[in-house]
């Protein structure tokens, strides 16, 4: 599975010692999020005779089975 950039910076951040003594915070799932909708609108293609879902896409390439 690939990672999205949000969630390999938020994994770097933990590797680095960064949340030390705190769990990361609600933000990192908020920009999971929003990245999660910038990706699908981006894979949104619709062609003539073919259509690729983007929601489809994210699903298959990120989400953790």
């Amino acid at each position: 599975m690939k990672h999205t950039a949000v969630e390999w910076l938020e994994d770097e951040l933990i590797r680095v010692g960064f949340f030390e003594d705190m769990k990361p915070n609600i933000t990192f799932e908020q920009a999971k999020e929003m990245e999660k909708q910038q990706i699908i609108d981006a894979y949104d293609v619709k062609w003539v005779e073919y259509i690729i879902d983007g929601k489809d896409y994210y699903n298959e390439t990120f989400k953790k089975k």
